[in-house]
């Protein structure tokens, strides 16, 4: 067969993404406040969108007609508006009609959804060992036992209320040393590399590399430095940190710079060897450890400026009076915009050639698609919020231990759905509960088989079990790994030991070695 160039007519299907399309994927991974920039965006494009005013007022003009109505409020939230007009969609109807309702509409989105569905050491100690009893203190207070040192002379109302950072207070400071302008452009670039804590990340070697100076020149220049407020900034480490503290404070004495330099044997609780580094008593360590506690190993975060953000939930999940858990959309992070009717109208009355007839048809048509983009949305999380209250009832009803397994594919089989949609509706969600506020992906848990025949168990609810014996062990009766995995397999639980290890370091519990002495020593 000859090899020539040649017309042919084939004729094959497929799936072309559209931006549209592609477009309407990612609001579906869109958290609140992301759905409310891009609606804001498209109002600023769309010369027919504005912002709803007033929303939920009975004398709205009949021109304005929403594009998303608010839906139920929740308990936690104003009181619910009582709308004939809103429908609402129980778990019963969604289940006989699994594909829901028909996506192809051009009418106003209603968010009005609730959905139901029925429920189906102290005398243990070696000899010549010291304890917390032995030095009167608490394991609370210990390094890396639980020691807060948030103890500053910094109000932290002040600095918040003032909103000064770490920078300024420095630079502020900088500008009335009588230091050298060599000496002041090292400081200025040394506040630069300082963290949220007050610590100088970078090393003095590198310092003076950049500058091409001696690293003797950096260390007098960071020395001078460490003379600014707060007390203990631009320290290289925990232990420089208290050291220069307590400089400060007239106490930095050999013995406690020796106990400063062994931090870790305090962390351990290893007194005996204190002592024996600092050549001093009992007596003593306890009141130098008491004047550790003192002080703040964080002084710059003091000026930390960063505001929290509150997690605002996308579902609320409630139960009525007739004991039923209810699911329904948080009205407060639905966009609320007006398609602009009467505007549309006398426009078209002067749209005379034809760019204009042809843009004010992209401007509706970019509308239409925003309704229904918004209305596939919030029905396709209220599905998936609907399944997994289905599938973790137990959950809310008992708590963390009757989590069950769970995966994408069995909530995206349920509502007919592919996984990848699941997944992007879960990314970024919230469901408020009656046992807290928590992402959707939490739910989406890996299982454990279970001894013999019975139901696996959630890894989540594992964990929990883990941390509630750990918890009540006694100081006497410290569970190693193994004590552990035969006391779950008791519970008909199959776990290996090295689950058990890699549960416990996700948890931040230390080893029963640890634990023990930790527990030995406490007060």
């Amino acid at each position: 067969m000859a090899l020539s160039p040649r017309i042919e007519l084939k004729l094959s299907q497929s799936l072309v993404m559209t931006p549209q399309l592609q477009q309407a994927i990612k609001l579906l991974q869109y958290s609140n406040i992301d759905l409310v920039d891009f609606v804001t965006q498209e109002i600023e494009k769309n010369p027919l969108l504005e912002h709803e005013e007033n929303a939920g007022l009975s004398g709205k003009p009949a021109e304005n007609e929403p594009l998303s109505d608010p839906g139920p409020d929740s308990d936690q939230g104003a009181g619910r508006e009582n709308n004939d007009a809103q429908q609402t969609a129980t778990a019963d109807d969604y289940l006989n009609n699994p594909g829901g309702e028909n996506q192809n509409t051009d009418s106003a989105l209603d968010t009005n959804f609730d959905n139901e569905f029925n429920n189906d050491c102290p005398n243990d100690c070696p000899p010549g060992t010291l304890s917390n009893n032995d030095l009167g203190l608490s394991s609370k207070s210990m390094i890396g036992g639980g020691g807060s040192f948030e103890d500053t002379d910094f109000a932290m109302d002040l600095r918040l209320s003032e909103n000064i950072s770490l920078s300024d207070h420095l630079l502020g400071q900088l500008n009335m040393l009588s230091e050298t302008a060599n000496d002041k452009i090292i400081i200025r670039f040394l506040i630069g590399m300082l963290d949220d804590a007050g610590y100088l990340t970078e090393s003095s070697a590198l310092i003076a590399e950049r500058f091409g100076c001696d690293i003797e020149e950096i260390d007098r220049i960071v020395e001078i430095a460490q003379t600014l407020e707060p007390v203990g900034v631009f320290a290289r480490s925990l232990s420089e940190c208290l050291k220069i503290q307590q400089r400060n404070n007239d106490r930095l004495d050999p013995a406690m710079e020796a106990l400063l330099d062994n931090l870790e044997h305090l962390a351990k609780r290893d007194y005996n060897i204190l002592m024996r580094l600092c050549q001093i008593d009992a007596e003593d360590l306890k009141d130098m450890i008491e004047e550790i506690q003192a002080l703040n190993p964080r002084p710059g975060q003091a000026f930390n400026t960063a505001i929290s953000q509150t997690v605002i939930p996308d579902v609320f999940i409630r139960k009525n009076p007739k004991g039923n858990w209810i699911v329904e959309l948080n009205s407060e992070t639905l966009p609320k915009v007006l398609f602009n009717n009467h505007y549309l109208a006398e426009i078209k009355r002067h749209a005379n050639n034809k760019k204009a007839k042809e843009y004010l048809a992209e401007c509706t048509a970019s509308a239409n698609w925003l309704v229904k983009a918004l209305d596939q949305r919030a029905r396709t999380i209220l599905k998936v919020s609907s399944e997994l209250v289905k599938h973790q009832d137990a959950f809310f009803e008992k708590g963390v231990k009757y989590l069950r397994p769970l995966n994408l594919k069995t909530i995206a089989d349920a509502i007919e759905m592919h996984e990848s949609t699941v997944s992007r509706v879960t990314s970024n969600k919230f469901i408020a509960t009656n046992r807290g506020i928590f992402e959707m992906k939490y739910f989406f848990t890996t299982g454990i088989s279970a001894v013999g025949n019975e139901e696996s168990h959630s890894s989540e609810s594992v964990k929990h079990t883990i941390q509630a014996l750990i918890d009540a062990e006694e100081p006497k009766k410290i569970l190693s790994d193994d004590k552990l995995v035969s006391i779950l397999k008791a519970e008909g639980i199959d776990i290996a030991r090295r689950t058990i290890a890699k549960y416990r370091e996700s948890l931040n519990i230390p080893s029963s070695i640890q634990r023990r002495r930790n527990k030995n020593s406490a007060f």
